[in-house]
């Protein structure tokens, strides 16, 4: 039987909401880490209720973290192709100039 964990007490942890989607996403890769740590260790708390709240908890942040910083390389990817096309229309001189020592 699977353990009914509420979106509201990870919202608590976090101090946020979250959308369902977000949850649901973070709740099943906490369900596979809680089977995981337990197939390893057989310790009895890893399945209790709070341990599978805070699992969640944390890959909410997790997850949120990596859109995060997904979202600000695209940006400064997108600043980048800007600022390329931007260059390309404008003439532009390579020239070095000595400048004289004093």
């Amino acid at each position: 039987m699977k353990e009914i964990v509420e979106k509201k007490e990870v919202e608590e942890l976090l101090g946020c909401e979250i959308t369902d989607e977000q949850f649901e996403e973070a709740l099943k890769y906490a369900r596979h880490k809680q089977e995981y740590i337990y197939q390893r260790e057989r310790r009895q708390v890893v399945l209790q209720h709070w341990y599978l709240v805070k699992l969640t908890e944390e890959y909410a942040r997790s997850l949120a973290f990596s859109k995060f910083t997904m979202d600000l390389c695209r940006t400064l990817r997108d600043m980048e192709k800007e600022h390329s096309i931007r260059n390309q229309s404008a003439p532009t001189d390579n020239h070095i100039v000595a400048v004289p020592a004093l």
